[in-house]
Parts: structure tokens; sequence; C-alpha cells
């Protein structure tokens, strides 16, 4: 489910009202809306991916409906609540005894206060019962902090369930939410995987940079999300880039061929499910003394249009790997995390 950006900011905005889910761009929620329907009982049926994220404008939402905001605002990957600000929410549980136990997680900081601990204390209700009362996070405002609350099944209704989510009276500074998700006792992390799985379902990036156009695609079929990149190309510039969260943007170095390594910025613009430009490797793994016919590789990194000379590359798994190109395709190793380094190649399909 998702909201319009301008509907979503005018609501938290306002600091109230029902925000709901696959409004169209520029609408505003009106407070009178009836409430959608109570579904019943569905004995024996799993709760879907349950998440509300915060790190895109509009939220990524699945299962769930912002039904209302106080004192809170859209800011650039997070909702801001202020001092005695909430948000609510509504999320679908068709049957609590197959949910067994629910774990309902939270990303969240405080921010700091002059460089010194922030101040923001957080109580989480659920279906009118605390999870978090007052709960001070740790780390004083330094990182994001993952919470991580259980939810007996007999806690749950069937149905529409509530979550509240608020910042003290008292706060002196802001409560950052990044996330929550609420996951299934035998479905660890379906939400979290939800999520990933909509950004491998699209990952040909494009980025605005100060060097240009930026497109960065790596496809091994292994389903994963880039951590880190760096390349050369026939420019003989070098490039070396790390991905911010939910990669809508990047930081790292450049270097023109004779010159001084300048930082590299860039901005997302759009993801793509197809990179026509892209290149299709036939490749081999090399192990135990032979080569072994291993899955397509599928790549498009470049600026400007500049084709690649060499590359290497790391996902969030930990798994990486690092090619040179030469006359009709590559050769390079490539390296599963926990596992040693295996020779890589590949030739032009």
């Amino acid at each position: 489910m998702d909201i319009s950006t301008d509907g979503y900011r005018a609501k938290t905005a306002e600091g109230g009202g029902r925000v709901p889910s696959g409004a169209p761009r520029g609408y505003e929620a009106d407070a009178k809306l009836p409430p959608p329907p109570v579904p019943r009982r569905r004995p024996g049926v799993q709760m879907a991916p349950t998440y509300a994220d915060f790190g895109t404008e509009p939220p990524r939402l699945g299962n769930v409906e912002i039904t209302g905001t106080h004192r809170s605002s859209a800011a650039d990957d997070h909702l801001a609540i202020n001092a005695g600000g909430s948000v609510e929410f509504e999320f679908d549980v068709p049957d609590p005894a197959v949910v067994r136990e629910a774990c309902v997680t939270l990303v969240a900081l405080v921010s700091m206060l002059a460089g010194g601990p922030g101040y923001a204390p957080l109580t989480v209700h659920l279906n009118g019962r605390p999870l978090a009362d007052q709960l001070r996070i740790p780390n004083g405002g330094g990182l994001p902090q993952r919470l991580v609350f259980a939810v007996p099944a007999e806690e749950l209704v069937p149905g529409r369930n509530t979550m509240r989510i608020a910042s003290g009276v008292d706060a002196r500074s802001m409560l950052w939410l990044y996330r929550v998700t609420v996951d299934p006792m035998n479905a660890h992390d379906q939400a979290g995987l939800s999520l990933v799985r909509q950004a491998i379902a699209k990952p040909v990036l494009r980025y605005a940079s100060d060097a240009g156009e930026v497109t960065i695609f790596v496809d091994r079929g292994e389903q994963s999300v880039l951590d880190q990149v760096a390349w050369a190309d026939t420019s003989g510039a070098e490039y070396a880039i790390t991905f911010e969260k939910r990669q809508r943007a990047f930081y790292g170095w450049r270097r023109q061929q004779g010159g001084e390594p300048t930082e590299f910025r860039g901005r997302l613009t759009g993801r793509r499910t197809v990179a026509k430009e892209a290149w299709r490797f036939d490749t081999e793994e090399g192990w135990a003394g032979g080569w072994h016919r291993s899955g397509d590789l599928l790549l498009a990194v470049e600026v400007r249009g500049c084709p690649v000379t060499r590359l290497a590359w790391r996902d969030l798994r930990g798994n990486n790997g690092t090619i040179a190109f030469g006359v009709g395709g590559f050769l390079g190793t490539y390296q599963r995390v926990g596992e040693g380094p295996i020779g890589y190649r590949g030739r032009f399909a």
C-alpha cells in the first residue's frame, strides 16, 4: 500500500487525521470518511507482510494504514515526532492463533542535544496495552536502534489491530521513527524480506551527480542488494561509492585520469526493472581445479555512457566480486559470505 507524498506531507504537517493508503496524488484525507470495514476472522490464514517504512516518500506501507498523526512531520528518511506527538496505525490479523506470537520491531533514535544525549521517552501501545512505557532509547542519538517486542496471540484480535507510538510530553529532543514491522512467530522478518524484494524488483539504479548521469546495475541472479561498487572506465576515470539507506543516494570518490581524487555524490532519480544497455555474460566459476558453469551476469555500470574496464562490488549479505574486462569477456574472482574466493570468468552472451 502507498500514500501520496503530497497527501502524507499535508496530513503530517497538520498533525492529525486519517491518512488512507492508495490515495491519488495531491489527495488530502478527510477525517469524516467512514472507517474501512472490519475483516472477520479467517481461520488458518497467516498475516500478510506488515510494515510502515518512512525511508521513502511516500512511506512504503504493507498491510498497514496510518490512521492518525499528532505533532509529527515527514522528514528526509524518517518520521519526526515532537514532544507529546504520536502516530497511529491499523493492521490486519486474519487469525491470531496462526500468528502464535507477534514480533513488533521499531527502528528509531532520539535526536541529540548540542552534541550530548537526546531525551524523548518512547511509549508504544498495541490494542490499548503497553509494549513500552516511557522507554529511553539507548545510544543517545548516535545511530538508529532496533527495538523488539513480543506480543502473545491473546493480545491480538481477529481483523483490525491498532498501534500507537508516542514521544513523551517532557521530551527535550525529537523522536525519529524510521520503520515499524510486525512479523508472525514462524515467519521471521517476512516484512523486511518483502521490502528487500521491492528493491530487487527494480535493480537498475539511475543517479544524478556532478559528473553526469550514473547507472548502476549488477545482477548475478542471487536476489541481492548492492552496498558498495568501484570501477574504472575507458576515459581513465576511477570511481568508488557506498550506498546510503535504501540506495536513495551514494557517497564516495572519483578521480579523472592524471588528476586528484574528489568527493563524489549522487541522488537517486529512478529505478527500473531492465537496462537496455546492460551487458550479458555466460559465466563459469573456478574451484576444485576446474571451471564449472554458473548463472548469467548482467551489468550496466557507467557515467556518461563510458564503458567499464574493471569492476568490484559488494552486496548487503557480504558477497563480493572483482573483475577486469578484456576482448570478449572478463576474468576475476567471486566470494560468497563465509566461503573462500573462487575464480570467475565470462564471455559475452
